[in-house]
């Protein structure tokens, strides 16, 4: 039980370290942006301000020696003593007014107080005088002149006017000042690590609010955190979505993007098919929460996925405010949905076959009516979809939740819906709303796809979608004969239907469609 929870533990510290680099690499930019701005800041304050430099200068304090060992020891002990003492004299006033008189200048005691500094060195006689000035020559004269200065009053207090005999103690000067090469004062070198240690603090707490405060959902452990639904596909973004946003329009001039295109939409064919083993949805919302994820290019798509493995498969423009699915397929306009339903044409009439596949058709949008909401959510829409359903697996591609309530109207007559999420691009309250929206009218949502998913730069890492240059190199050099592979593979695990031109289920769907209607 230890054992397990040692396990758990370990797990649990790597996945918060996890955690921490994503949110580092994630937000590397602004990170990045605050660290240069700081040293910036510092490197331009620090030169800013005013140079002081710094010469010192030294005096020895000795006492007279006596001719034997023992005297000699007594001086040195009191010239020692006598030294802490100086050094406080050092930093007298009498001491300033010495200075000023051999400077000659009209420096007041104060000024000349603050710019110097006396020291002692542990178990020394030695002084040291410290001054500092605006120029190099400047301290180093006027560490000199204080040396000078403070000499003449050892000279002074250890000489009185009456004396006879000379002093026992003088101080005299023992190393001149130089002047200093740089300055003292600013320290750049000390400035720039004080500036990287605070830009890396401001880039770690930048960091940490960003990741706090972003509510942009990023990843699949998040939409299932949310959503009370799986995530059944991640699709790549890529600029391979082109005018027609169809990826088998696409050619083979970038294999790796299609390749990984190609892989997530038969991932998700086939994760839909095992949403349910007992009961598979025949009829599948397609929508998303706000305009701009993508959810009409993966409606088609999808179909087109299911149409190359051999199954029958319609999508119906049910977007009757903003339909795209006759431009992505270049389909004729004018006629579809809106007509069936008013039962100005019928459903053969109004399906198109928008490429040579017989398992594909595409019942546009039709004419744009007043009542979008009322027309969808009629009887005879549900006939529809319930007719087309017997022979097909059925694509709705349906406005975003939160703009209008049609997706949530036909989720209600469909077998579920699948919630389309554009990675760093809606909000978390978004999708948690979109849900709740389905969920209120009794819908089902059979997953979530993770759409324009970046496959390629720093944010790649945290979805998978990481380059191996090995494994597409082998794909590309083995791309058609693993074509026939697959395409073999498909044929054998998939019961291959008629298609909708060489069977009659669709002439008894509309025959079906036409009792009910007759009976009402």
């Amino acid at each position: 039980m230890s054992t397990q929870t040692e396990a758990a533990d370990t797990r649990s510290r790597s996945r918060e370290l996890r955690d921490f680099i994503s949110m580092l690499r994630r937000y590397w930019v602004g990170e990045v942006l605050i660290l240069l701005a700081t040293i910036a800041v510092v490197a331009v304050f620090t030169a800013l301000q005013p140079r002081v430099y710094t010469s010192s200068a030294s005096g020895l304090t000795q006492a007279a020696s006596g001719e034997s060992l023992s005297m000699a020891l007594a001086g040195d002990s009191l010239a020692k003593s006598r030294a802490e003492t100086y050094v406080r004299v050092a930093t007298s006033d009498a001491v300033a007014k010495r200075a000023a008189e051999i400077l000659g200048n009209n420096r007041s005691v104060g000024d000349l107080l603050g710019h110097v500094s006396a020291s002692l060195p542990a178990d020394t006689s030695v002084i040291e005088i410290s001054a500092r000035a605006d120029t190099p020559e400047g301290a180093a004269k006027l560490a000199n002149t204080w040396i000078q200065a403070l000499a003449d009053q050892v000279k002074a207090i250890e000489t009185p006017q009456d004396a006879i005999n000379d002093a026992a103690i003088s101080f005299v000067p023992l190393a001149a000042a130089r002047a200093p090469y740089l300055p003292s004062s600013p320290n750049l070198q000390f400035a720039l690590v004080l500036a990287l240690l605070a830009g890396l603090a401001l880039s770690f707490v930048y960091g940490l609010l960003r990741s706090h405060f972003d509510r942009k959902v990023r990843t699949v452990a998040q939409i299932e955190a949310l959503i009370d639904a799986p995530v059944i596909g991640t699709i790549p973004a890529s600029d391979l979505f082109g005018d027609r946003k169809r990826i088998i329009d696409q050619s083979d001039d970038d294999t790796h993007q299609l390749f990984a295109i190609s892989e997530s939409l038969r991932e998700l064919r086939t994760n839909l098919s095992y949403v349910d083993v007992d009961r598979p949805p025949r009829v599948i919302v397609v929508t998303s929460s706000v305009p701009g994820e993508g959810k009409s290019t993966l409606a088609s798509n999808l179909a087109d996925a299911i149409a190359a493995s051999n199954s029958n498969v319609v999508v119906i423009d049910c977007d009757l405010r903003r339909p795209t699915q006759s431009g992505i397929y270049g389909l004729r306009t004018g006629a579809g949905l809106t007509d069936v339903l008013s039962g100005r044409l019928s459903i053969n009439d109004a399906l198109q076959a928008p490429t040579s596949d017989p398992h594909l058709r595409v019942l546009p949008s039709g004419r744009i009516p007043p009542n979008p909401s009322e027309l969808l959510g009629s009887r005879t829409m549900k006939e529809l979809v319930d007719a087309l359903s017997e022979v097909a697996t059925v694509i709705l591609d349906a406005p975003p939740v939160l703009s209008v309530t049609d997706a949530a109207i036909l989720g209600t007559i469909a077998d579920g819906v699948v919630l389309t999420v554009a990675a760093k691009q809606i909000t978390s309250e978004q999708l948690e709303k979109s849900h709740r929206a389905i969920l209120r009218v009794r819908g089902r949502v059979l997953g979530a796809v993770l759409n324009k998913v970046p496959s390629n730069g720093i944010d790649a890492y945290d979805y998978g979608y990481y380059r191996s240059d090995y494994y597409y190199a082998a794909a590309d050099t083995n791309d058609e004969s693993a074509s026939k592979e697959t395409a073999a593979d498909e044929t054998e695990d998939t019961a291959t239907p008629a298609s909708l031109d060489e069977t009659p289920e669709t002439r008894r769907g509309e025959r079906a469609l036409s009792l009910r209607r007759r009976d009402r």
